[in-house]
């Protein structure tokens, strides 16, 4: 069996965002940012006149769903210790831990509340790549695996790895 592997990764597959990472005994980090770097691998065996899958049908999926995130403060919309709510037009969040109390007020449209219970690059990993395997399954059948890696600084990255014959496609 031949497998073919196809990697993108250009400039432009990249978001700048702001976060706190929560952790199990209750302590939190500071605000701080990345310049968050992605790429994809696509592999699959079928090929049609020497191409697995036009590579312009999902470059503009990976740089949606990075503009998404881009210059954003990334919020886990699903921690137990954390809280958000909008009133007047600012998203006001809180954390309350064992350790730590903080109030964060920022203007509604630079955060983006996420669904999960921690913004760490593992869960920004899987979301890129929960969402990215619904759009390759719909814009390239053909592709059976998918990976997505990134990186929030030099040495440090996280990479999913994704079977898509097992990824249920949306009913419409």
């Amino acid at each position: 069996m031949t497998l073919f592997k196809i990697t993108l990764f250009k400039d432009r597959q990249k978001f700048s965002a702001a976060h706190f990472t929560v952790f199990q005994n209750g302590e939190v980090e500071r605000l701080h940012g990345h310049n968050y770097r992605v790429s994809a691998s696509f592999s699959g065996q079928n090929m049609n006149m020497g191409i697995l899958f036009p590579f312009h049908d999902l470059k503009p999926e990976m740089n949606r769903l990075c503009d998404a995130w881009d210059e954003s403060v990334l919020i886990p919309g699903k921690a137990p210790w954390v809280h958000v709510q909008e009133k007047d037009g600012q998203c006001e969040v809180s954390v309350s831990t064992p350790e730590v109390r903080r109030f964060y007020s920022f203007p509604r449209e630079e955060v983006v509340v996420l669904p999960c219970d921690n913004v760490t690059s593992e869960n920004l990993a899987l979301l890129l790549a929960q969402n990215l395997a619904a759009r390759t399954r719909i814009l390239a059948p053909e592709v059976l695996g998918l990976c997505v890696t990134i990186s929030e600084t030099d040495g440090q990255e996280v990479t999913v790895d994704f079977d898509l014959t097992e990824v249920t496609l949306p009913q419409e």
